[in-house]
């Protein structure tokens, strides 16, 4: 692989992009290039991070980034849209194994852990131009784009 070089105030930004424990550079400036990981490289990534981790003796949530193929999943399943409680439905039969106990608690706001985690990777999804915006479909509907 080739080696690139890069000031300071570059690598803080690069930094600032990345979500913690999940991404290297190569994934931030992929996901910020719209590239697609390619699937030897993909496996390599999700052998690098895994869905449940200990830290200090507890359980962690699963990584954000790890709802998004299943996210897809189900929209391609339902021709390209959904309402949100379907696919989070079917998200928690998909993940079923995945899920730790951490992921299955409730927040603060009442909601369970690892369904916020998954509104996140949509909201993400939609700042990348995968899912319409909020505006664009009924309340409560996530829908592919053309992009996506």
């Amino acid at each position: 692989m080739p080696t690139i070089r890069i000031d300071e105030e570059v690598y803080a930004w690069l930094q600032a992009q990345a979500r913690p424990f999940e991404d290297t550079p190569n994934t931030v400036l992929r996901r910020i290039a719209s590239l697609v990981v390619p699937s030897i490289q993909r496996a390599s990534v999700q052998n690098q991070v895994p869905a449940q981790t200990s830290v200090a003796g507890r359980t962690v949530k699963t990584p954000q980034s790890t709802f998004r193929e299943p996210i897809l999943m189900v929209l391609k399943k339902y021709g390209g849209k959904a309402d949100r409680m379907k696919v989070l439905k079917e998200l928690e039969n998909i993940m079923n194994e995945k899920l730790t106990d951490f992921d299955r608690s409730d927040i603060s706001s009442g909601t369970i852990r690892w369904q916020k985690s998954a509104e996140w990777e949509v909201r993400a999804m939609r700042e990348q131009g995968i899912l319409k915006q909020v505006h664009e479909e009924p309340r409560g509907v996530w829908a592919l784009t053309d992009k996506g």
